[in-house]
């Protein structure tokens, strides 16, 4: 931890880009980061392969790791995050400055039929177990339904109705999101910021600053 606050970088939809692994590398030699976040689809429906090689490189770097999986990430990629004590997905952990991190990964069904897809039901349950609370940082790989525009792929809102719910009712401090590739930003969904970060393959990231409010940026890698 760096002073009064804790440091996150979080990225998003790698999409197996070979280029983003000497990019995240040189970020956080300059960044000194607490922690990096990785909110899925750090493939592109595998190889497995890829993940193990960005995992290694992150552990070289020596910085502290989360990872979600997405719905292009195959059931390969979960069992590599659990296996190297990373894995987010359904589970919540404590940070510093009275925050807890959460995580929920996959996706909503898609037309796509993506390697790792799950209902609104099951998303809606999963979420249910996390136990959130106005403390709880919440990163999850799809976003919530209807915000602003930022969930919306060729002009249609494809967002997580459940997500959104439990945004509502539990008012998370913060919900981490990717999915999307065509946007980035913030929003908000009540008392709860919404960021939405943009896909690593294409040189986008976020900053955070978590101490006793969450400050957040999006920076090129």
């Amino acid at each position: 931890m760096k002073g009064d606050s804790i440091r996150l970088l979080a990225l998003t939809d790698i999409h197996a880009d070979e280029e983003a692994i000497g990019k995240v590398r040189a970020r956080i030699a300059a960044g000194k980061y607490d922690a990096v976040l990785l909110l899925g689809d750090i493939t592109d429906r595998g190889p497995v392969s890829f993940a193990e090689d960005f995992l290694d490189m992150l552990e070289e770097a020596g910085t502290k790791v989360f990872a979600l999986f997405g719905n292009m990430d195959p059931e390969g990629v979960a069992g590599l995050l659990e296996e190297r004590g990373v894995g987010l997905h359904g589970r919540k952990v404590k940070l510093e400055r009275g925050f807890s991190l959460a995580g929920f990964g996959g996706s909503p069904p898609t037309p796509f039929g993506t390697p790792t897809e799950f209902s609104e039901e099951e998303i809606a349950a999963g979420l249910k177990g996390l136990k959130i609370d106005p403390e709880t940082i919440l990163a999850t790989h799809f976003p919530p339904f209807g915000i602003g525009g930022l969930d919306s792929a060729r002009g249609m809102p494809v967002g997580s109705k459940a997500l959104r719910k439990v945004i509502e009712e539990k008012k998370p401090a913060l919900n981490l999101c990717g999915h999307i590739h065509e946007h980035e930003g913030e929003a908000r969904i009540g008392a709860t910021r919404v960021v939405k970060v943009g896909p690593a393959m294409s040189g986008r990231a976020a900053e955070l600053e978590v101490g006793k409010v969450i400050a957040a940026r999006f920076i090129s890698l």
